[in-house]
């Protein structure tokens, strides 16, 4: 007995001093196994990348009142996400990455520091104290990036948010891009109202990591990484060359055309008021489409009854299918194209579309879409319009692409006041990516604003914006960042509970429109018995009315019942439910690991005078 008890306390003894020489070894360090049904603790190939080009030492630091947020859980528990994940970046960085935690307490240091770099404070910690939750990073070269509030609903994009600001801090030359547009999407201020207003949210998201140059429509010659054209309209010939000219020398070009942009504002005439339902909203690069094979009708644009959004035309009307406003998902995407990945849905509104045998398709049509002239936008009020001898013309077409092939100068002879000589023909590799739809870009489309503490944080309801980064750091040279966009939420919500508490609302709903219908009814009963009154006796009951009274307070009294009993079996349901799992967890699954452990006990060969015996 005491030999067995000897030998149990040495395999204890070694198991122990093993575990710390392997823990202290870091034999196993780089050994993890990611049990997360999204991979939430695995880092993206493209981070890892970004991680391991670190030239030379970056340091993290995390600002997060621990104490003024004792009672918010919320933020607590994404603490914790943010550091784990900052850690685990940590490992990949070949110690080149440095990770602190500091608690900026009222008053102290710290709390000026975290004010100096510019993190935003929120009084809403307990005691009315600020809270600060943000991200500051610093390079050897006194370069400073910074988070100024790690938001939780933005946990999705965290990992790419961090890597965005190592990779900045890495990298800190920013690349350029030029916008061409004939449409305000910078912030820029409008003399008619007075107000200054916001650029659109995707400029704001690209000039994080962009330096963002605004290009005059009449500019004779382009110089930027990236050039960003944007409704181009009615361009002077010395502009398109230059364009022209830009590509054929390399450049990267991504061009958004239109048969009708309602993001396009135009000027009501006060002498003309239809003029602004008349007034033209194409645009079209012909002379360039024409050069590169390009086919573009400026004039035509898609319908698509697969894809097609159900919009409200006018407050309080009900929402109807527009066959011309698309939610383009699955199937609409080029799977093998890198800025379409991850991505669920992208909106377009009144989109045309291109042909080319010269074009690899990034978004298409669905093959129940039609092509229709853009003269029916103009006057449009019923959406219902657009689906009157709806025939399906069974193709995809295209609504996005990039060109593939050789593309030659739509300018061979050059232009007056050019050296014929100087101009470069051809380019074998063109770098130009085509979309046929320009509210893709705005906010309308894909961003809703929400108030976040007094200031606009804005939500995304497509994924419009994150289609726009990923084509401009694929065309800038930058593909890791895209591929670790849009990682899944650690959330996991009940979702048996969701559907219990969904199928009992939508009891409960049906039993309260029963409950307003035969109040409904028993009101026309009583007015119309008021009606069959004379004037005199208008204000007298008569039994009647005490009779339709007695009897609504009864179906009113009977309604309310069921109610609350369609809200009783909810809670039953949920909390039998609750029942359920704690007798598995805390019971059935402790006694099946015992029962486990008794029979590989009880069938163990034991040794008895050197021979084994059961």
């Amino acid at each position: 007995m005491k030999s067995n008890t000897t030998k149990i306390l040495l395999l204890i003894a070694i198991f122990l001093l093993g575990s710390i020489i392997i823990s202290q070894s870091g034999v196993f360090s780089q050994a993890r196994m990611d049990l997360t049904e999204n991979k939430l603790f695995t880092l993206n190939d493209g981070t890892k990348n970004i991680l391991k080009s670190i030239d030379e030492n970056i340091q993290l630091k995390v600002y997060f009142s621990d104490e003024a947020t004792h009672n918010i859980p919320m933020l607590r528990t994404y603490k914790n996400t943010v550091m784990d994940l900052l850690n685990e970046m940590k490992r990949y960085s070949g110690s080149k990455l440095k990770v602190s935690l500091i608690d900026p307490k009222t008053f102290s240091p710290e709390e000026d520091e975290a004010s100096q770099y510019g993190l935003q404070a929120l009084p809403v910690g307990d005691g009315g104290e600020n809270i600060f939750f943000g991200l500051v990073g610093e390079n050897t070269l006194d370069s400073v990036e910074i988070i100024p509030f790690l938001q939780p609903d933005r946990e999705s994009f965290l990992e790419y948010d961090i890597a965005q600001l190592i990779n900045s801090l890495n990298k800190p030359e920013k690349k350029s891009i030029g916008v061409l547009s004939s449409i305000d999407v910078m912030a820029h201020y409008d003399q008619s109202t007075g107000q200054s207003i916001p650029a659109q949210v995707f400029v704001s998201q690209l000039q994080k990591d962009y330096e963002v140059i605004k290009i005059a429509s009449d500019a004779q010659t382009i110089d930027t990484d990236v050039l960003l054209l944007i409704h181009p309209k009615n361009l002077p010939e010395k502009t398109l060359f230059a364009i022209d000219q830009f590509v054929m020398r390399g450049g990267r070009l991504v061009v958004f055309v239109d048969p009708f942009a309602q993001a396009e504002v135009i000027i009501p005439d006060p002498n003309n008021p239809m003029n602004a339902y008349q007034a033209e909203r194409n645009s079209d690069l012909a002379p360039l489409f024409k050069a590169w094979n390009v086919n573009y009708d400026a004039k035509k644009l898609l319908l698509d009854e697969k894809y097609a959004l159900n919009v409200q035309t006018r407050q309080g009307a009900r929402p109807q299918r527009h066959l011309a406003i698309l939610a383009l998902t699955d199937d609409a995407f080029n799977k093998e194209d890198i800025i379409t990945r991850d991505l669920t849905t992208i909106n377009v509104a009144a989109a045309g579309y291109f042909e080319s045998d010269n074009m690899q398709n990034i978004l298409t049509s669905s093959k129940s879409a039609t092509t229709k002239s853009s003269d029916v936008m103009k006057f449009l009020i019923d959406p219902n319009t657009l689906a009157k001898n709806y025939k399906a013309d069974g193709k995809n077409y295209s609504i996005a692409g990039r060109l593939t092939g050789a593309i030659k100068t739509a300018f061979p002879k050059g232009i007056e006041g050019q050296d014929e000589s100087a101009v470069v023909m051809e380019n074998n590799e063109p770098k130009v990516v085509l979309f046929a739809d320009v509210d893709i870009l705005f906010n309308q489309m894909w961003v809703k604003s929400q108030n976040f503490f007094g200031r606009s944080v804005f939500s995304a309801f497509a994924d419009n914006g994150n289609l726009v980064i990923n084509l401009l750091d694929n065309m800038s040279g930058s593909p890791d960042l895209i591929n670790i966009r849009g990682r899944k939420n650690s959330a996991r919500p009940f979702t048996k509970v969701l559907e219990l508490q969904k199928a009992s609302d939508k009891k409960f709903r049906e039993q309260e429109n029963v409950l307003k219908q035969r109040l409904r009814e028993t009101e026309q009963k009583l007015n119309q018995i008021q009606r069959e009154k004379g004037q005199q006796d208008r204000m007298i009951m008569s039994p009647e009315q005490e009779q339709e009274l007695k009897k609504f307070q009864e179906e009113k009294l009977e309604v309310r019942k069921k109610l609350r009993e369609v809200r009783r079996s909810l809670d039953k349901d949920i909390k039998d439910l609750g029942t359920r799992l704690k007798i598995i967890n805390i019971g059935l699954l402790p006694l099946l690991i015992s029962l486990i452990g008794v029979f590989v006990l009880w069938f163990k060969p034991r040794k008895n005078g050197g021979k084994y015996e059961k």
